[in-house]
């Protein structure tokens, strides 16, 4: 833990997971609890064979009732081509606890997951999903916004690979792009403070599929499309997994699996502030293990 002379952010380092081939950096976000203020949505399973379901349950948990939002059979007889039914995989909640994201993996296959899967939106109160995009099931890849949903929608797992901005928002959720950006990509964002925009990871984009070749750099994104670019990485670096404590912005600065941590402050570049090791990440992706809270 560690105090900064710009105000009371505390940095909270957690421990990086050996991991295997990548495996734990895809990962599967929680289908434990996914907890948003009173909220929680979880996955319950029932039945067997051709009575196998998986459903999403959301439980007012000041209430203490829960009730059934989407249910999905689990009874396929082959993986593909197209949606078969798999096990349901919970991505988040938006902030005002009305929407619960989703998506469904066929037949639980982790190569299909890897080179990214469609990104589903339900009430919760029930009723049916609307399917918005494929993209890298990331948690990083998703943030809510002013209101909107924006997301790192594309397939394949090179993680610079034409991945663009994608923006929705209810009632119809109808997807548009949020900023044209021909030739370059986009990774891992975070809504800024203020609601009007995001901060994510860009960079030209390729087919290199080695996963020390990013050379991300960080662009501001305007709900109304305005871009403009936050870091300039040196040679070989690459600024990854933007967060902020207050009006601060973290990230990580890394060269070849191996990352420092980064404050922006105005247009200033503070750091490195604290080593955090070495990571693999998968493809491109990096989700760096750090925490940062202000007060």
């Amino acid at each position: 833990m560690s105090l900064f002379p710009w105000g009371n952010s505390r940095i909270h380092p957690f421990r990086i997971a050996t991991c295997t081939k990548g495996r734990a950096v895809i990962g599967r976000p929680s289908n434990g609890l996914l907890k948003q203020g009173r909220f929680a949505a979880e996955v319950r399973s029932s039945g067997r064979g051709k009575a196998a379901r998986q459903t999403i349950w959301v439980t007012d948990t000041r209430a203490k009732r829960s009730h059934a939002v989407f249910s999905e059979t689990e009874y396929y007889k082959s993986i593909g081509p197209g949606e078969t039914p798999g096990p349901i995989v919970l991505l988040g909640w938006s902030s005002d606890a009305k929407w619960i994201f989703f998506t469904i993996d066929p037949g639980s296959s982790a190569s299909i997951m890897a080179d990214g899967l469609t990104l589903r939106v339900v009430s919760a109160t029930g009723g049916s999903p609307h399917r918005l995009a494929p993209m890298l099931v990331y948690s990083d890849y998703l943030a809510w916004c002013g209101g909107r949903l924006v997301f790192t929608a594309g397939v394949d797992r090179i993680a610079i690979h034409d991945k663009q901005l994608d923006v929705a928002s209810p009632p119809d959720w109808k997807v548009r792009p949020l900023v044209r950006a021909p030739g370059r990509s986009f990774g891992s964002l975070v809504c800024s403070p203020d609601r009007r925009s995001v901060v994510v990871q860009s960079q030209p984009s390729g087919t290199d599929a080695r996963f020390f070749v990013t050379r991300w750099s960080l662009w501001r994104v305007g709900l109304d499309g305005s871009t403009s670019r936050l870091t300039s990485p040196p040679p070989g670096h690459a600024d990854e997994s933007p967060r902020y404590a207050g009006n601060v912005l973290y990230f990580v600065r890394s060269e070849r699996g191996r990352g420092a941590l980064f404050a922006l402050q105005g247009s200033k570049v503070l750091g490195p502030l604290l080593s955090l090791g070495y990571s693999l990440g998968y493809y491109g992706h990096q989700a760096w293990p750090y925490r940062v809270t202000a007060g």
